[in-house]
């Protein structure tokens, strides 16, 4: 049972001290009961050994023609919904699978009325099957039940009292390239107890106009928007926010634009309701309960390495690659939309950070315990996930490709340092896990074509 030398994301996009709270970084004040847990200094190598499952994608039944996969959850059947958001990302429905990757059902369309989406490009999965869906042109949550079938909708906090906006087919374009007037409501993680928790990093806008020649042009611009992490309530017509924690504030970050290799807020959610996250340049991994205390921060003494001349030339140079072959993509995708040049001139001579950051991504495992991939030693952090990345046309901050290759860190749910897979292992940074160390991931062929991948993973690392 060979391991793939492959990880897996991570869009938008959105911290061991010198002193142990400059690490730590607390913000809130229901971090001081915290206890700080220091981890071995010495990696202890895992093998990656990883049983093959199944595959979906790329041949076989017209369903398993896929596109662009911006979500992957395991319910606790076993079950695995795959987001496909169709070519340009205007076409999303949702797949899901059983335990041998058989079609159980498939739904979600694209229309305005309840149950279709106008604007939406992601979905959040519960463990009994509930699916949520954002939709950025209803201003509201799609709630379908365990089976597929449409619930309710449920408007977003701030839409109480008006009605969404029709959309028209700028706002159409821009929601199909995953861009929307703000993304504050958008939702990473499914909780246990039917609510979700979600994060505002940054507010995106876009203005739409029409050029001398009649075509159509699309000027984007952000915000920094506060890190903070939040519990999103569905029980009633709209959603209800409780702000559980406010994230440490990078020096830089309160300003566009963002700079490369800011530190992360990385989080995922624990059985039972509590989450776990991460937001410092150091090595500190935060525990916390459902009300968002944070009960205890396990930190490794990892340095965060200092940002040196060559390696800012060399990521400047890497930017205005990217900028170009973004700029190709638009000039040949999307006809007679023209992206105002400004748009991709953010892209160069981009701020950057002093430290890279030390934690890279961060993922709870369907048990509780927690894998915590490092940036490389040599390497950048994986920006597809992360605002200051680059704007993809299939998707905002919601990428699952592979990231870069570097170690991975495995803790148990009990707060347990079980072992390192180094990063010549193969070790793969799942985007899913699921009951029975099930593990799911997306990869893609030369030409782009995405096929999700399921594993088993053994017991000690589940």
């Amino acid at each position: 049972m060979g391991a793939r030398n492959l990880t897996t994301h991570s869009r938008v996009l959105v911290i061991a001290v010198a002193s142990v709270l400059a690490v730590v970084g607390f913000s809130s004040p229901l971090a001081s009961q915290a206890r700080v847990v220091e981890l071995p200094s010495e990696d202890l190598e895992l093998a990656a050994e990883f049983g093959d499952v199944f595959r979906v994608g790329n041949g076989g039944a017209e369903w398993e023609l896929l596109t662009s996969i911006t979500s992957l959850a395991f319910d606790a059947s076993g079950n695995l919904h795959i987001t496909d958001v169709g070519p340009g990302g205007g076409d999303m429905r949702i797949l899901v699978v059983d335990s041998r990757g058989e079609l159980v059902r498939a739904f979600g369309r694209t229309g305005d009325g309840p149950g279709e989406f106008r604007g939406a490009n992601s979905a959040v999965v519960l463990r009994d099957g509930t699916t949520v869906v954002p939709d950025y042109g209803h201003r509201a949550y799609h709630v379908f039940r365990p089976g597929g079938e449409f619930d309710r909708m449920v408007r977003f906090p701030s839409d109480a009292g008006n009605e969404a906006a029709e959309p028209n087919q700028l706002s159409r374009l821009a929601q199909g390239l995953g861009v929307s007037g703000s993304n504050s409501f958008s939702l990473q993680r499914g909780e246990a107890g039917g609510t979700l928790l979600g994060y505002v990093h940054r507010t995106l806008g876009m203005q739409a106009s029409v050029t001398a020649e009649g075509g159509r042009s699309l000027r984007f611009g952000s915000r920094p928007g506060p890190r903070v992490l939040e519990r999103l309530s569905l029980d009633g017509s709209h959603a209800r926010v409780e702000e559980l924690v406010g994230a440490w504030v990078p020096p830089g970050t309160d300003r566009d634009p963002l700079p490369a290799f800011a530190p992360k807020l990385l989080f995922d959610v624990l059985p039972g309701g509590g989450f776990v996250f991460s937001d410092s340049t150091g090595y500190a991994i935060k525990f916390a309960m459902p009300d968002g205390t944070v009960d205890r921060v396990l930190t490794r003494p990892v340095e965060a390495r200092a940002v040196t001349e060559e390696e800012r030339d060399r990521y400047h140079e890497q930017r205005e690659l990217e900028a170009a072959e973004l700029k190709r993509t638009f000039a040949g995708r999307q006809g007679s939309v023209v992206v105002d040049d400004s748009f991709f001139e953010l892209d160069r001579d981009y701020p950057v950070f002093a430290r890279i950051p030390v934690v890279d991504d961060l993922r709870a495992t369907w048990t509780g315990g927690v894998w915590v991939r490092r940036t490389p030693q040599d390497g950048y952090p994986w920006e597809d996930h992360v605002t200051g990345g680059m704007i993809k046309p299939a998707g905002f901050n919601l990428d699952t490709s592979a990231a870069p290759v570097s170690p991975i860190d495995v803790i148990s749910a009990d707060g347990r340092y079980v072992g390192t897979f180094p990063a010549q292992s193969g070790a793969i940074m799942f985007a899913a896990f699921g009951p029975g160390g099930l593990a799911a991931y997306v990869e893609h062929d030369e030409l782009d074509v995405p096929t999700v991948v399921v594993k088993r993973l053994p017991p000690e690392v589940r």
